[in-house]
């Protein structure tokens, strides 16, 4: 069974009532005090409850929850840019694993008939920024990913959306945008957006992610038990492993509706 948090309906029953139990188990006095608590946002909710359902003041309770999750898969996107959307659909999502990852940069560029000069200055550059975010700072490759489309675009900040912006994502904006701005400028120039749409087994997240997803579905079941509140359920992760081709679900093509780092810096 898939878990979709933009149909509420996929949330397994043995889950919700798990989380119910918990509910229903709590002092009156507990209950008593969080009924009382104003709910207008979300944010709202996760204050009226965090010393009481958080997952350090209920580690038991969450070790018991991630037996249930681990029985299903998740939906789950990818915000992306690439020139041939057949590499995803028949090799599926990889982690940026620095070989693979430097092989499609230097396939792309050759791809656009940049220089070889060009080329070495961009893949050192962007190695570079890869070595301080990955092994300097003890981190493995990995592969991103959010809930939902509602985390596209977060008002004024760059949510999602932005992964949408340049072939290569953050490492390739992050080494080459102020430093070789012709170069992101091809990146960013060509190429197609995607949203890819796929399933992940919820054992594959990263260990220090599953509590915190967990604590989402924690937090919409409490608005509805506590205060009939609708919670909205939303959450970003990784994971290690790559996504097989056959657990693609959907490419989305997508239009950035605007464009976040062309000028920081200059």
């Amino acid at each position: 069974m898939i878990i979709d948090v933009s149909d509420i309906s996929t949330i397994p029953m043995e889950i919700e009532q798990k989380i119910l139990e918990r509910f229903q188990s709590m002092p009156c006095s507990i209950v008593s005090k969080i009924k009382k608590c104003e709910i207008e946002y979300d944010r709202d909710v996760c204050c009226a409850i965090e010393d009481y359902m958080g997952p350090s003041s209920a580690y038991y309770f969450y070790r018991e929850l991630c037996v249930l999750f681990e029985k299903y898969e998740m939906i789950c996107y990818h915000s992306t840019k690439i020139l041939d959307e057949k590499i995803i659909l028949t090799s599926g999502l990889q982690t940026n694993e620095w070989n693979a990852y430097s092989a499609h940069i230097i396939k792309t560029l050759h791809t656009l008939e940049v220089s070889e000069e060009e080329i070495t200055q961009a893949v050192e550059a962007i190695k570079k920024k890869y070595d301080w975010k990955y092994p300097s700072h003890g981190r493995e490759p990995q592969l991103c990913f959010y809930s939902d489309t509602g985390l596209l675009s977060e008002d004024m900040h760059a949510g999602y959306e932005q992964f949408c912006e340049n072939i290569g994502g953050e490492l390739a904006r992050d080494a080459l945008k102020n430093e070789y701005p012709q170069l992101y400028e091809y990146l960013r120039a060509y190429g197609k957006a995607f949203l890819v749409k796929f399933k992940i087994p919820f054992s594959n997240i990263k260990d220090y992610n599953q509590d915190s997803i967990i604590y989402q579905f924690v937090f919409y079941f409490a608005g509805k038990y506590f205060w009939n509140y609708d919670y909205e359920i939303h959450f970003d992760g990784n994971t290690d492993k790559g996504i097989p081709a056959n657990d693609i679900l959907e490419l989305i093509p997508y239009m950035v509706n605007r464009y976040y780092f062309m000028n920081r810096g200059r």
